[in-house]
């Protein structure tokens, strides 16, 4: 069946204070050219397919209303150097809300559901796409993306709760909506952020000043890749965390930092086998080191405890740990246990509040951010962890019944050296999508330590 579309605007129910014509983006936002993506997976609804899509267009427009950076357009201001989002009347240009009915049975997360699968938006995309389709089944998927350069994912989260919640019909609790929408993630952080002084602040690991020109995605992160689903069970989790805890008792680590010492083990290990050359923005051969960037949510980490639901944006801090390449290349616990405490030992310098106002200032100087500068980041490997947010609960019921099953897109394409892990909630298991360069593809599915703890999913 065709595919129906249709555009989504902003409802005028609510008698809210008007938004600014423009918000400039924070030099954090602008580390994000890709989308996010979300996709859900629901059982039949009692109401008819027509029913449902009226009950989700007209939630989302209100929800749209609610959240006025969602409808905008993000464009570029080459005088003040600027990237900001317009608000104006002539820049709402309507949410693409598509619609498929299938005559074929629901047999996964496939590229056909996403509302888009451009990895990097063109200019002036839509900030927010949806597909919604019924499979002959009756399952439903739910497929929305947003530009990462106006919102990170629990942003997303807070605005696809909203119109869930919308949805649902429930009463809507203002107070859990931003009422400022500036970037100004540095008053959340009063009396910590440094204002600029003569001496620009040495740029925090693994970040860099360069010449704009040089500026740019890293090499090897634009090379084709093979990506792996495995899951780890909530036992095996166990076991993993166990096995790598120092044995001496003085260093705690986490789940986390087990599985960040075990994928990025992994992931050296089959590139170095098979002799992947490193491209630009890899560690060099010689360096015998490798950099693990990690992406964290800080907004737990304002002192005042008062930024969740209240920032609208890119608030994830890239933080970075140097990791000897002999313990990366040994296939040992010992070893393993050694990358946990230093990855542990790094997260608890790098993402204090006084790190992180000193990153906000970092990035807020514009001798950092303006030309003919700009702020570009290197890293062999980059972890993306999920698992503190439920992809699939309550709060994402639109009215009919949770989510069975959710994915963070359809993982047509990631960056080699990229990894997504995402929790169950339910039954506690870990599901770690693994990406590297196409020549480690069998190391990879072979290793002996990852094959330890975790099951390799069907394609």
């Amino acid at each position: 069946m065709a595919i129906q579309t249709y555009s989504i605007y902003p409802s005028n129910k609510y008698n809210r204070p008007p938004p600014p014509s423009t918000l400039v983006l924070h030099g954090l936002d602008l580390l994000q050219p890709a989308i996010i993506q979300n996709h859900r997976f629901f059982h039949p609804s009692t109401s008819s397919f027509s029913e449902v899509i009226e009950k989700l267009t007209s939630s989302l427009a209100e929800a749209l209303e609610l959240y006025p950076p969602v409808t905008g357009t993000v464009r570029t201001n080459e005088e003040k150097d600027e990237v900001y989002i317009a608000l104006d009347p002539a820049n709402i240009q309507g949410t693409p809300f598509l619609v498929e009915t299938k005559d074929t049975p629901f047999i996964g997360n496939t590229d056909d559901i996403a509302s888009r699968n451009d990895q990097f938006l063109p200019p002036f995309a839509s900030i927010l796409a949806v597909k919604v389709t019924q499979f002959s089944c009756g399952t439903i998927a739910v497929a929305s993306s947003i530009n990462h350069q106006v919102a990170d994912l629990r942003g997303f989260l807070d605005f696809l709760e909203l119109w869930a919640q919308i949805a649902r019909g429930e009463a809507i609790d203002f107070k859990e909506i931003p009422s400022d929408w500036s970037r100004n993630p540095g008053r959340y952080f009063s009396g910590l952020v440094k204002e600029p002084t003569a001496a620009t602040l040495p740029p925090p690991p693994p970040l860099e000043v360069v010449p704009a020109q040089e500026a740019g995605i890293s090499q090897y992160l634009l090379q084709p890749s093979f990506a792996s689903r495995w899951k780890f069970t909530k036992s095996s989790l166990e076991q993993l965390k166990s096995d790598l805890s120092p044995a001496s008792g003085d260093m705690w680590i986490s789940t986390g930092d087990a599985m960040a010492s075990l994928i990025s083990s992994v992931i050296t290990r089959a590139r170095e086998k098979t002799n992947v050359e490193r491209l630009g923005g890899r560690s060099s051969s010689e360096s015998q080191i490798e950099h693990l960037a990690m992406v964290a949510n800080v907004r737990e980490r304002a002192p005042q405890k008062n930024m969740s639901k209240q920032y609208f944006g890119n608030f994830y801090i890239l933080w970075d740990v140097t990791i000897p390449r002999s313990d990366l290349l040994s296939p040992t616990c010992e070893a393993a246990s050694r990358i946990a405490v230093a990855i542990r030992t790094a997260l608890n310098v790098q993402l204090s509040s006084e790190a992180i106002a000193n990153e906000i200032a970092f990035f807020e100087d514009p001798r950092n951010t303006k030309l003919p500068n700009r702020i570009v980041w290197k890293s062999d490997i980059v972890l993306t962890n999920w698992c503190q947010f439920d992809l699939k609960g309550p709060k994402l019921d639109f009215g009919w019944g949770e989510a069975f099953d959710a994915a963070g897109g359809t993982g047509g394409f990631y960056p080699p050296g990229y990894s997504m892990l995402i929790q169950d909630k339910n039954s506690g298991d870990i599901f770690a999508m693994l990406a590297v360069e196409i020549a480690g593809a069998e190391e990879l599915k072979a290793d002996p330590l990852l094959n330890k703890y975790a099951t390799m999913l069907p394609a």
